[in-house]
């Protein structure tokens, strides 16, 4: 995974912890859409959705109270949160969420797969800005080693 190595979740909160991830693997999900290793890239930034996500819902006040009301499961449970990020405005709608998640079942199993890379990436930056987490300075993020996969 591009996070490891990298940082050192022991000695971070849940939301730093979960907003450095998001951008490590966005950051490598790019570089491997670059390098049209598409199975992987789709992955990578699938799990950069994900950790955005619960990253946006334990630290937005309104989404952080409905996930108590609700239970706090629901963090784990992709389709609900993303769900739940969708009515409180939070996720981009230019993104089908279940789109995502076949286009990741389709690379993983069958590892040839054609998608628009450019469009692909818009999508993803849409819902990352909506949640938040872009921009931000890659700068200043750990210095990523280019020989991982």
């Amino acid at each position: 995974m591009p996070h490891f190595g990298l940082m050192d979740e022991g000695k971070m909160t849940t939301p730093e912890a979960l907003l450095l991830r998001a951008r490590l693997h966005l950051r490598c999900g790019r570089r491997r859409l670059q390098e049209d290793k598409l199975p992987e890239a789709i992955s990578t930034l699938y799990d950069a959705l994900l950790s955005s996500m619960r990253w946006y819902a334990i630290t937005d006040e309104s989404v952080h109270r409905e996930l108590h009301e609700l239970g706090d499961c629901i963090l784990e449970d992709d389709q609900q949160l993303q769900k739940l990020l969708l009515r409180f405005g939070a996720w981009d709608a230019s993104l089908n969420f279940e789109h995502i998640g076949l286009l990741l079942d389709y690379a993983l199993y069958t590892k040839d797969i054609s998608v628009d890379k450019e469009q692909l990436m818009q999508q993803i930056e849409a819902v990352l800005t909506r949640l938040g987490v872009l921009p931000f300075d890659e700068e200043r993020l750990p210095p990523e080693d280019p020989q991982t996969f």
